[in-house]
C-alpha cells in the first residue's frame, strides 16, 4: 500500500500552512477611504509633500531602514531604472548583476541602455559572489547591481570596499529584502542606492509600487529628477531639467503601503522566528543523515526579512531521488514549494535569441556605443556554474506566507521531508516507472 501522497497515500499536511497573502483589515481601507474623499489622488495635489500619503510613506519606510532619503515609485523595475539612471549609468556602460535574481534587476539596466554583465553566487547563500564580481570588472563597467536574494543580505562589506576600490557605485537591489538588516542597519540604505519592490507578494505590498533609497543627497535630488519628468524641487513646475519618465507613486499605493506597515514588525518577527526553528530543524535532520540543509547565514546578518526562503536538497544522499521529484513529492504532502528566480538569467530567451529581443540595431548588447568600447555581448557564451548545479539539483524555495503560522507548521513541515526521506525507495520507484 502506498504511503506516499503523490502514490496515493494520505498526505502528511492536511490543513493550509501559514496565512493567505496578502493580509488586509479596516486600516487599508480607512486610509483608502481618505483618499478618495480627500479627491487628492496624486502627491502632486498637495503643498507641504508631509500631507500625502506618498510622502508619509516614503518617511516612514526610509526610518525602517535606515535611510536619509526616500522616492516612491510605481514599481521595483521602475526604482532600478531610476536608480541606475541616478548613479550615472549612461548607454555603453556595462552594470554587474548576478546570475540568481529577477529578469528586472537586468532588464532595468537594458532600459538605460546600459549592458548587464552576468557573475555567479556564492553556494553558501545564493547571493553574489564578491570575487565574482570583481573578476568581472573592466574599462567598461560603470556600476554593480548585487541582490538581497530571497531577501538574504549579500556580503555588503566585502561588496562595498570593492566598489570603492574600483570608483564604483552601487545600486542594491533590495526588492524581496524589505526588513533585512546588516549589522544591525537596514539594507537599501547600505550602498549608494538602493531599490525596492511592493508588488503584491512582497513581504511589504502596495499591490505595485517601488521605492528608491539614498543617504546621499545629490543622489535623492537625482532620483526625484528621473522619477518626476525631469524636475527639480523648488524650481518653476514647467520647468524640465533631464529627459526622464513619470514614475510617481499614486496616492491609493501610498495608502495601502502606510496600512501594511502597521503590522510588518509583527510579520517579520514572526517569520524571523519560525524560519530559526525550522533552519535548527533541517540542521538536525542533515545531522541525521537527511538529504537537506538550510542556507547559511552570515552572523552579520542581524535579521531576514525574507520574500523567499530557501533550502538546499542534497541529491548526493536520496538514493537516486532527484530534486525535482522530492519538489512533486513534497507538493502533493500539502507543502507548497518551487524553487524561486534560480533559474539562469542568462539563459531566459530574452538574452539568447538577440536578434529577436534586441531588434535591427541590437542596442545595447550589439551595437555602439557599447561596441566601440570593446566586443558585442554574447550572452550563448556565459557560464557560471554554481548558478546552473543550484538550479538543476539544489534549490528548494518556501514562500513568505508559509512562515506566519504557528510553530506547529514548521513541525509540520519537517515532517513531510522526514516522510519523504523515510519512504524515499518508493519515490524513486514510483519516479523511474512512470518514466519508462
Amino acid at each position: 500500500m502506498a504511503e506516499l501522497a503523490i502514490n496515493g497515500g494520505t498526505p502528511a499536511v492536511t490543513q493550509p500552512l501559514g496565512k493567505r497573502w496578502p493580509i488586509w483589515g479596516e486600516e487599508e481601507q480607512r486610509l483608502l477611504m481618505e483618499v478618495l474623499e480627500s479627491g487628492k489622488w496624486w502627491r502632486g495635489a498637495y503643498d507641504d509633500q508631509a500631507q500625502s500619503k506618498v510622502g508619509q510613506f516614503e518617511t516612514a519606510f526610509a526610518r525602517l531602514q535606515d535611510a536619509q532619503y526616500a522616492v516612491a515609485v510605481t514599481n521595483g523595475t521602475a526604482a532600478l531604472e531610476c536608480a541606475y539612471k541616478a548613479a550615472g549609468v549612461e548607454a555603453g556602460d556595462e552594470v554587474i548583476v548576478p546570475a540568481i535574481t529577477f529578469v528586472a534587476t537586468a532588464t532595468a539596466v537594458l532600459q538605460v541602455g546600459a549592458v548587464p554583465v552576468f557573475v555567479d553566487v556564492d553556494p553558501r547563500t545564493y547571493t553574489v559572489d564578491p570575487a565574482a564580481v570583481e573578476a568581472a570588472i573592466t574599462e567598461r563597467t560603470r556600476c554593480i547591481a548585487p541582490v538581497d536574494y530571497g531577501g538574504m543580505p549579500c556580503d555588503y562589506d566585502a561588496l562595498i570596499a570593492i566598489g570603492r576600490r574600483h570608483g564604483l557605485p552601487i545600486v542594491a537591489d533590495c526588492a524581496h529584502a524589505h526588513g533585512s538588516q546588516w549589522k544591525g542597519r537596514g539594507v537599501g540604505a547600505l550602498t549608494e542606492l538602493g531599490t525596492f519592490s511592493f508588488q503584491m507578494g512582497k513581504t511589504l505590498t502596495c499591490g505595485e509600487g517601488g521605492m528608491v533609497l539614498t543617504n546621499d543627497e545629490r543622489l535623492a535630488e537625482r532620483a526625484y529628477s528621473y522619477h518626476h519628468i525631469g524636475r527639480i524641487k523648488g524650481r518653476p513646475f514647467y520647468e524640465h531639467h533631464v529627459p526622464a519618465s513619470n514614475l510617481r507613486m499614486t496616492e491609493w499605493q501610498g495608502a495601502i503601503g502606510l496600512a501594511q506597515l502597521s503590522r510588518f514588525e509583527e510579520q517579520t518577527s514572526t517569520r524571523e522566528r519560525n524560519s530559526r526553528y525550522l533552519a535548527a530543524g533541517l540542521a538536525r535532520l542533515n545531522r541525521e543523515g537527511v538529504g537537506v540543509a538550510p542556507l547559511e547565514r552570515d552572523k552579520r546578518v542581524t535579521r531576514w526579512g525574507f520574500y523567499m526562503w530557501h533550502f538546499k536538497f542534497l541529491p548526493e544522499r536520496w538514493d537516486g531521488v532527484t530534486r525535482d521529484q522530492l519538489l512533486r513529492a513534497l507538493r502533493a504532502e500539502g507543502v507548497p514549494c518551487g524553487t524561486g528566480h534560480t533559474q539562469p538569467l542568462y539563459k531566459n530567451p530574452l538574452f539568447l535569441d538577440a536578434e529577436h529581443a534586441f531588434g535591427r540595431t541590437g542596442f545595447p548588447v550589439r551595437s555602439a556605443p557599447y561596441t566601440q568600447r570593446g566586443g558585442a555581448m554574447d550572452y550563448a557564451k556565459v557560464v557560471c556554474p554554481q548558478t546552473e548545479r543550484i538550479y538543476a539539483t539544489e534549490a528548494v524555495v518556501l514562500g513568505h506566507a508559509l512562515f506566519l503560522g504557528p510553530q506547529s507548521d514548521m513541525d509540520a513541515i519537517l515532517g513531510a521531508i522526514e516522510k519523504l526521506w523515510r519512504h524515499r525507495h518508493e519515490l524513486r520507484s514510483a519516479a523511474t516507472a512512470a518514466a519508462g
